[in-house]
């Protein structure tokens, strides 16, 4: 498969409160952010000021409180694998093999008998190539995260958070 050239993004008017024991607890306010297909984009800013709110909500895990939210001109309403978190922690299963972790995406999706390849590529592509039969408990933190990220980007999202 090709891979993706990314999809543009489009936030508009967004905001999002959680609810705190029945009253609104507001996270973040009126939001406009454009990113262009490709472009790489960083949030910064102290802890709690809304940052995994945001992200959370490009990839479709919770839809905003007020606004749009596009990716690819399609407003986004829930998850999809053409959006992929990498999280902060690499949550591989333990019981999988990496290449068997990596994989994941491929075979729940049904494509794994014949996309294998895929996986090699990703894992050459993180520099994991030569560890594909190990454990994640056998990885550094390093390792591991590449690993997260390798499964990520098997995938081919347009957009990757």
């Amino acid at each position: 498969a090709p891979a993706s050239r990314g999809a543009d993004l489009a936030i508009a008017g967004v905001s999002h409160a959680f609810d705190l024991e029945g009253r609104p607890l507001p996270v973040l306010d009126d939001i406009d952010l454009n990113v262009r297909a490709g472009e790489f984009v960083a949030l910064l800013g102290p802890s709690g000021c809304g940052k995994s709110t945001l992200l959370r909500l490009v990839a479709g895990l919770e839809p905003p409180t007020q606004g749009r939210i596009a990716a690819a001109g399609e407003l986004i309403t829930a998850p999809d694998p053409s959006r992929v978190v990498v999280f902060q922690d690499p949550t591989l299963y333990p019981w999988r093999t990496v290449w068997r972790n990596v994989a994941l995406g491929l075979e729940a999706r049904g494509l794994l008998a014949t996309q294998k390849g895929r996986v090699d590529d990703a894992l050459r592509t993180v520099g994991l190539a030569g560890f594909e039969r190990a454990f994640p408990r056998q990885l550094s933190g390093g390792m591991a995260q590449r690993a997260a990220l390798a499964r990520a980007l098997v995938n081919d999202p347009s957009v990757l958070i």
